[in-house]
């Protein structure tokens, strides 16, 4: 059933555009939880795998088992000391309202290729679900990721660590992210499929950061939006030694986040817009990575979850298990953004961005941004839990480690909570 969609693109080709509508499945499938690991993706090749749970791959015997690393992910085993913990592949899928939401609207979207125009709009008649799945392009891979199921919204706790490969922990903080990661296209809890209040500005995310520790920051707070259209995001940053509110935004020309290794758009893998970038599919395969990661939550269990004592300092102590991961290049359109290019290891069933490397303007590579994952408390009702983010700058030989104390998904936020009002109240 690719042949009307494959005459589109071709017609469009012909004055300059590339339109893409209805993902890759025959007419007539129907996704469900058993079914949707091989009509979304493709399965993980399991078949020559001899790795038990429990077993260790490190640099010691990293040619033995080098097909399954990525090589982004060979760096940190062979350079900082690496091991990664083999656990069992177990499939993961959505929610039953994604799934729904899957069947009910994936066939009647469209996307466009807007060539090197970064701030037109790439996508229509999308309402929720995922976009393409069985996706044929990177293009396609890449709204997969901009949509894949995160929830209708969250509150987390975490704490950010500076590290240094020479000098160990530098500083800490905590904070709290509380986001309403779908205003727009929601399939988890009503109201479906959007909020309108926040759906007639056209604003598609909303998100609170407010700094717990330490006291002299207590009270840093950010509130921002991000849009339907692919523009800029925009928000406001309280400060409490101000007593004030400062209008800001960000986006497009890699601002670092808090100080961090991390620039904003990192957050989460990539949290600009499909537009934004020229998107290739370079490959797919069977790569180990952490989404069953096995991590434990709290202040309390962090040296359980991260080796702070010997070098590099940053190592998390995980489990990987084998995923099937499409491989996709992204270049970025605008001129003036830090990255040249970024390579991007997509899950083929959750569409999580778990690996990313970016190159610098000389084309060096530069940082490697790793993504985990913990099991869902209910599958059928949430998203997979953040474990943990790790950001290792390889050319400063610095990283930013982000465990995670406490994540609640799906519990129904007021919109009212995203308002300078209450910036202000969290702030003081």
């Amino acid at each position: 059933m690719r042949k009307p969609v494959l005459m589109i693109a071709a017609i469009s080709l012909v004055i300059g555009v590339a339109i893409s509508a209805m993902g890759g499945l025959e007419e007539g499938v129907v996704l469900t939880r058993d079914n949707w690991t091989e009509m979304v993706g493709f399965k993980p090749d399991l078949s020559n795998i001899t790795l038990k749970p429990g077993d260790m791959v490190d640099k010691n015997n990293l040619d033995q088992y080098g097909e399954l690393v990525p090589d982004l992910v060979k760096i940190l085993v062979e350079k900082y000391n690496l091991s990664m913990e083999y656990t069992d592949y177990k499939p993961m899928a959505p929610s039953d309202g994604y799934i729904d939401a899957t069947n009910k609207y994936h066939r009647k979207l469209r996307i466009v290729d807007t060539g090197d125009k970064a701030r037109e709009k790439g996508i229509f008649d999308y309402v929720a679900g995922l976009p393409f799945p069985n996706p044929q392009n990177g293009l396609e891979v890449a709204w997969n990721y901009q949509y894949a199921h995160n929830g209708d919204d969250a509150d987390n706790y975490f704490a950010v660590y500076w590290i240094s490969a020479n000098r160990g922990v530098e500083r800490w903080e905590e904070w709290r992210w509380v986001y309403i990661v779908r205003a727009m296209h929601r399939t988890d809890i009503e109201p479906l499929p959007h909020i309108p209040e926040l759906a007639k500005k056209d604003i598609q995310y909303s998100s609170l950061t407010v700094t717990q520790w330490p006291f002299d920051k207590k009270g840093f707070s950010a509130l921002y939006s991000r849009f339907e259209e692919p523009k800029d995001q925009e928000g406001w940053i309280y400060i409490p030694s101000q007593r004030r509110a400062t209008r800001f935004s960000f986006g497009t020309r890699g601002d670092a986040w808090n100080n961090t290794d991390l620039l904003y758009e990192d957050v989460r893998g990539y949290m600009g817009y499909p537009e934004w970038m020229n998107w290739k599919l370079v490959g797919k395969g069977t790569y180990l990575a952490p989404m069953h990661a096995g991590l434990s939550y709290g202040k309390e269990n962090i040296e359980k979850n991260f080796d702070f004592k010997n070098p590099p300092y940053w190592n998390p102590k995980m489990k990987w298990e084998p995923r099937s991961m499409y491989v996709v290049e992204a270049v970025p359109k605008f001129k003036d953004y830090p990255y040249s290019k970024m390579m991007c290891y997509i899950d083929a069933e959750t569409y999580y961005m778990i690996f990313k490397s970016t190159y610098d303007k000389k084309g060096q590579l530069w940082k490697v941004l790793v993504q985990a994952f913990n099991d869902s408390p209910d599958p059928r009702k949430l998203p997979p839990a953040i474990g943990t983010a790790l950001a290792v700058d390889l050319q400063s030989e610095h990283a930013t480690v982000f465990p995670w104390y406490e994540m609640k998904a799906n519990i129904g936020l007021d919109p009212k909570t995203f308002s300078l009002t209450n910036l202000r109240k969290m702030g003081k």
